[in-house]
């Protein structure tokens, strides 16, 4: 019993970072990615008058998160050392052995409160604090008599055995309450968010997977799915693996003025190279969630990229009074007037419009089309305009476009491509779909619709969706938000 406290610390500790480097993981990345500590005296100064001198400690705290590892022992430390100091105040003030442990409580409260990404860390290291400077106080100032006496069976084996059930109830209910509240969802997205940023495609298709497979839907799954598609040269072929219930907006986010959808839309734009929007998504999401790692390293790349190396040093130069972002921001200043490979690539470096061209915010399509246009080598604008037109009912405008094909090493016509040319054709017929797109749908394409064709006259739901589930007949009559008919420009 007179260990009894370090013994509780100590396991504590391991609980705490054994979740934190397995079903907590994303949380510590997160935190991480949305703080930066600079060392600075402008940034004191500015995070004291905006937010106060705990944000600052907090900040300075959170900055040793980029190394996973260590921010896990950071943070399990201190919710341990909560545990360890909020005992030390009930034995100041209680007379007897501590046998209830209410000192735990606190610890487990704030551990539950930490499993959201959404709460502050600014309260963990608040009360940590608070606790630490009562402790101190409590050097010079303490009690002359016991305030209350601590209420206790006699006997040694008694003591022990009310000490290991109470214990015992903390650790079962902690357990049923950490399963009620932890969300597999969150962590599904962040990770896949994780993944996607460090181009870790098969990576992404893992989790997005995983969360289809559990028969639910969301925007920013469906968007990382789409992008990992592409990525891994599946898009044209399993774009309607699995239901596409929001359309076009699977493919990207529209501008909305969502702060939480700020931080995901760059990514698309970047990756097909058009890099002005990129950016001004990236800036906006700046503005929103502060001057963190992320996008600072972000607007430096795009603005090199884009032969604005003095508006790319601003952010250099934030970056370089941080702990661990210094050597990339030095990396980066060497790439100025550079053409290294490690930039990103502006699809539309050599493109000048006369007069101006804004972009659509509302609506990627006219977007994909102007890429086609300018850059005749993105696969990647050619294969999202194909889905675009695709997962909104143009079948027309897919048509037109097909040829666009030829540009790229396909082996064979998609059968996704090939089951949206069939229902044009069956409408305008074999020789019009020839001399628009010099391709023909095979024998075998056919013999399968007549099949799907037969199902669906039956109504017979079940094998219809077991046997055509994955194909752009069953989207277009049975998913498209849009309605069961094609859409005519």
């Amino acid at each position: 019993m007179k260990y009894l406290k370090y013994v509780l610390f100590s396991l504590l500790f391991l609980v705490y970072f054994t979740v934190y480097r397995g079903a907590l993981s994303h949380v510590i990345t997160y935190q991480e990615q949305h703080h930066l500590f600079l060392y600075s005296t402008s940034y004191r100064r500015q995070i004291f008058a905006s937010e106060g001198w705990l944000e600052y400690v907090t900040n300075f705290v959170i900055q040793f998160f980029y190394n996973p590892t260590a921010g896990s022992v950071i943070l399990a430390l201190i919710l341990a050392s909560v545990y360890f100091l909020t005992d030390r105040i009930i034995r100041i003030f209680i007379e007897g052995e501590d046998l209830l442990q209410p000192a735990v409580v606190p610890s487990l409260c704030l551990f539950f409160y930490t499993m959201s990404v959404d709460h502050s860390l600014k309260t963990v290291v608040g009360v940590f604090l608070l606790l630490l400077l009562i402790n101190l106080l409590l050097l010079f100032v303490r009690p002359q008599r016991k305030i209350v006496r601590w209420p206790h069976p006699t006997g040694r084996y008694g003591r022990i055995w009310l000490t290991v059930i109470l214990l015992t109830v903390y650790a079962a209910g902690g357990y049923v309450f950490f399963l009620k509240s932890y969300s597999v969802g969150e962590r599904i997205m962040l990770k896949a968010e994780q993944a996607a940023k460090a181009e870790d495609w098969n990576k992404v298709l893992e989790y997005t997977e995983n969360y289809l497979n559990r028969g639910r839907s969301n925007h920013l799954i469906a968007y990382f799915h789409n992008l990992a598609l592409y990525h891994t040269g599946s898009l044209p072929y399993r774009l309607f693996d699995y239901p596409q219930t929001l359309g076009v907006k699977s493919l990207y986010f529209p501008w909305d003025g969502n702060s939480r959808e700020s931080e995901y839309g760059y990514l698309l734009y970047e990756k097909l190279g058009y890099l002005n929007e990129a950016h001004r998504w990236e800036f906006e999401a700046m503005v929103v969630w502060g001057e963190t790692a992320p996008h600072l390293l972000n607007l430096a790349r795009y603005n090199l990229s884009n032969g604005r190396p003095r508006v790319a040093q601003r952010f250099i130069n934030l970056l370089k009074q941080s702990l661990f972002y210094r050597d990339e921001a030095l990396r980066l200043e060497q790439l100025a007037g550079t053409s290294d490979t490690s930039l990103p690539r502006n699809a539309l470096q050599n493109v000048d419009d006369i007069p101006a061209r804004f972009s659509n915010v509302l609506n990627l399509g006219p977007e994909l089309q102007y890429l086609c246009e300018k850059d005749t080598t993105n696969r990647m604008a050619f294969e999202y305009l194909m889905s675009h037109l695709l997962l909104s009912n143009h079948v027309e405008r897919f048509a037109q476009n097909l040829p666009l094909m030829r540009r790229f090493a396909y082996p064979r016509l998609p059968q996704t491509y090939e089951e949206a040319l069939y229902i044009y054709e069956l409408g305008v017929g074999r020789e019009k779909v020839f001399e628009m797109t010099g391709l023909t749908v095979g024998e075998d394409t056919k013999r399968r619709f007549d099949r799907y064709y037969r199902l669906a006259q039956a109504e017979q739901m079940e094998a219809l969706q077991a046997e055509f589930g994955n194909t752009y007949w069953f989207y277009l009559n049975y998913i498209s938000p849009y309605g069961p008919k094609v859409i005519r420009d």
